[in-house]
């Protein structure tokens, strides 16, 4: 039956049934014929009723300018559009948007004898767009002021952590602190005390980023606070510390190590008095023996819970030359692709190995052994390790 009919019947059957907007041009950009979904769309019950008007009768001048303009260049050159996204300005102000496309149109003689052209009513995909293109917008700048945050919060702590670092006539001090992004949750402070020893302490914060180097802060100023008072009982002093932040954390816990170095004998040698809460990570190397031993200490409740108290204070008796060194657990738990951990066992022979540099070479040598270890561009967790030693 198809065909049977002629061309011009299936046409027009086309042109009164299809939904898109088609429509042919003569030279002057004059409507020949349009598609009845073009007529609706203008009106016009009549499709008939467009012949012979322009863009000029239908949209506003600009829209209509830049139509024209196109359909000049298309019959001065023969190059067609498809698919330029157009938009539509009407009379009342409203505005679509359309996906169009135009061709020349050629027939028997050599020159171009109008356009033909089809346009598709692409407003709700459109504004789906936009609306996309906002929101990633939108987003692109809410990381941006994340990553401003993290800036500012990452000069804060670089200044802050580990701040004054004393100067002990005969004690060595060197640090590591790597945090696992720009911030971190592991503190390192030697806040000043009313006795002028040299008191320390080692924190780490559950978590990481923004919210745990907020609670460095907070220990930072509670640490040096409490230290003010400071009576040569570690133990206390690691209460009373954590009695000001029980309650003060949203969620998670602190661990955390106190010290003092006690006076210098004649021979050289010092007393160490430590206590932790849920931190008993402590080395020391003997220089006599060229070995490394772990300090078992009791083991304290973590800080950040009512009724956590301290463990009681242990006395660690250091010669000279001896090292100690109190550590958070990235060091030891920073693993390869395969799943194994550095371990202690790897931090006590790198230690024991690399013992007659310099105590902070010593430690730059162990993070970069740490790092090849694991064999991954970024940090598992942060990395921080205190260390002394009696010169």
């Amino acid at each position: 039956m198809l065909l049977k009919a002629s061309a011009k019947r299936l046409f027009e059957t086309l042109m009164e049934q299809t939904a898109d907007r088609i429509y042919i041009k003569d030279r002057q950009s004059r409507f020949i014929t349009v598609s009845k979904a073009l007529a609706l769309m203008h009106g016009f019950k009549d499709r008939h009723e467009l012949e012979g008007l322009t863009d000029f009768d239908l949209f506003s001048e600009e829209h209509a300018k830049q139509a024209f303009e196109d359909e000049r260049a298309i019959l001065e050159t023969g190059k067609p559009i498809i698919n330029k996204v157009e938009k539509e300005t009407w009379d009342d102000g409203h505005v679509t948007w359309v996906s169009t496309s135009k061709a020349p149109l050629h027939l028997s003689s050599q020159q171009y004898a109008g356009i033909i052209g089809i346009s598709r009513d692409i407003t709700a995909e459109h504004i789906a767009q936009q609306q996309r293109e906002e929101s990633e917008e939108k987003l692109r700048q809410q990381n941006e002021i994340m990553r401003s945050d993290y800036e500012s919060a990452h000069k804060v702590q670089s200044v802050m952590i580990p701040g004054r670092v004393p100067q002990v006539k005969h004690i060595e001090l060197a640090y590591l602190w790597k945090p696992m992004t720009s911030v971190g949750g592991d503190l390192v402070n030697f806040p000043r005390n009313p006795n002028g020893c040299l008191l320390f302490y080692l924190g780490d914060v559950c978590g990481h980023g923004v919210t745990a180097a907020f609670y460095t802060v907070l220990l930072k100023y509670l640490t040096a606070h409490e230290a003010e008072t400071y009576n040569s009982d570690p133990t206390d002093f690691l209460d009373r510390v954590n009695k000001e932040i029980t309650g003060r954390l949203s969620s998670g816990f602190v661990t955390g190590m106190a010290g003092h170095f006690g006076r210098r004998e004649k021979d050289g040698s010092r007393i160490l008095h430590l206590a932790n809460c849920g931190h008993p990570l402590n080395l020391v190397y003997r220089k006599k023996t060229h070995s490394i031993e772990s300090i078992h200490l009791p083991t304290g409740m973590v800080m950040g819970f009512p009724g956590s108290s301290a463990s009681p204070t242990t006395d660690i008796e250091l010669q000279q030359g001896d090292r100690f060194y109190t550590y958070t657990d990235g060091i030891i738990e920073a693993s390869n692709p395969e799943g194994e951990e550095f371990g202690r066992a790897g931090l006590e022979r790198c230690l024991v190995k690399h013992a007659d540099k310099p105590l902070q070479e010593t430690l730059d040598i162990l993070y970069k052994e740490v790092a090849d270890f694991t064999r991954e561009p970024t940090q598992q967790d942060d990395i921080t390790l205190l260390a002394f030693e009696l010169t």
